[in-house]
């Protein structure tokens, strides 16, 4: 009968304890995880049809934002094979060429490789697609996503990238807000590098890319500022998936152009028009118009002079002949309309943004 009793006690001892510990919950989703991995990184691929609108655009860095936090937490540093860009993701996945793959739920898994793709638990109406036999990636995937969806940094997460971002109505009621897109943090640390108003910096993201992460032009500009990789390369800047490294690419460049027309002389609204025609459309190229403009007789220091002038060189006339011009013809109209719109944006901003 002691026996017994001992036996009951021990059990509920147990018993409790279980309890307490379900109660207590997860302490951390953040916290390290051991990965038992040969590899010390993760290739990913984000398979979530975006663009250049601002809606659907938020929807590839809130994907990047994840993962580089789950890639943070197994100690493993992460690449992006690509946002969205017609690939064959499931082979890629399948023939080991990435290791995730963010997809939408609605996308079932084509049946071919049905037998050798797993999805994670899902989020939102996303799930992140991984090998079947890579057993501890998809472990460690669930378990984080399990304790990471119930902690308050993936609200704040899915707050940053799922608000609206819509000025219209500030502007219509006459009030102001702080926030442009989940990335004036970024914008705002970088800006200081060129010494602008961080709105101004917001304005040239949004023409280039409305700030969606995976716009991708036909000339091989990539991400928020749309930068080249050979570009980004001459600032040491490899991952233009990386908002941080792109914006800093893309303002250090930015920088660089600044610097060439304060050298000139042109005074300070001209120096930031001229800097953003030549972001557009190259140094080498505005070079010419300024050019043109003097050979001209007009003042090529300001920059709605030369803006003016700029159709005159795609009249025959005028181009043929002048030797100077190491570009030959320009209409331009895309450029001048490029400086216009981002100083429209900046103004709106100015009207509606602290």
């Amino acid at each position: 009968m002691r026996t017994v009793r001992i036996i009951g006690v021990l059990l509920g001892i147990f018993i409790l304890g279980n309890i307490l510990r379900i109660w207590e919950g997860p302490r951390c989703g953040t916290e390290s995880l051991d990965l038992s991995l040969s590899r010390d990184s993760l290739t990913a691929y984000i398979n979530i049809r975006s663009g250049m609108y601002t809606a659907k655009g938020f929807l590839t860095g809130f994907q990047y934002t994840l993962m580089t936090g789950f890639a943070d937490s197994v100690d493993r540093s992460l690449g992006i094979m690509g946002m969205n860009r017609r690939h064959d993701c499931w082979t890629m996945l399948s023939d080991g060429l990435v290791d995730i793959v963010a997809v939408d739920t609605s996308d079932s898994i084509p049946d071919p490789y049905a037998g050798t793709v797993s999805l994670s638990m899902p989020f939102r109406s996303y799930a992140w697609a991984v090998r079947q036999d890579d057993h501890a990636l998809l472990h460690q995937v669930n378990m984080w996503l399990g304790l990471i969806t119930k902690e308050r940094v993936y609200a704040d997460m899915e707050r940053r990238f799922f608000c609206s971002y819509n000025l219209s109505s500030y502007i219509e009621n006459g009030t102001r807000t702080g926030r442009i897109s989940p990335y004036d943090d970024v914008v705002k640390r970088q800006s200081r590098l060129l010494g602008w108003d961080w709105r101004l910096l917001s304005a040239v993201i949004f023409k280039e890319s409305r700030f969606s992460m995976g716009a991708r032009s036909r000339r091989g500009a990539v991400g928020l500022m749309q930068v080249k990789p050979s570009t980004a390369a001459v600032y040491g800047v490899y991952d233009l998936f990386d908002p941080e490294e792109n914006v800093k690419a893309g303002t250090m460049f930015l920088r660089q152009i600044q610097k060439r027309y304060t050298a000139m002389g042109l005074d300070s609204v001209n120096v930031v028009k001229f800097t953003l025609a030549a972001y557009n459309a190259g140094e080498s190229r505005i070079g010419d118009c300024i050019n043109f403009t003097l050979d001209q007789g007009l003042d090529f220091t300001d920059w709605e002079t030369v803006a003016a002038t700029i159709p005159m060189m795609a009249e025959p006339e005028y181009y043929e002949d002048a030797e100077y011009l190491r570009h030959g013809k320009f209409h331009g109209s895309e450029t001048i309309r490029y400086v216009r719109d981002v100083l429209s944006i900046y103004e709106e901003y100015l009207s509606v943004v602290e």
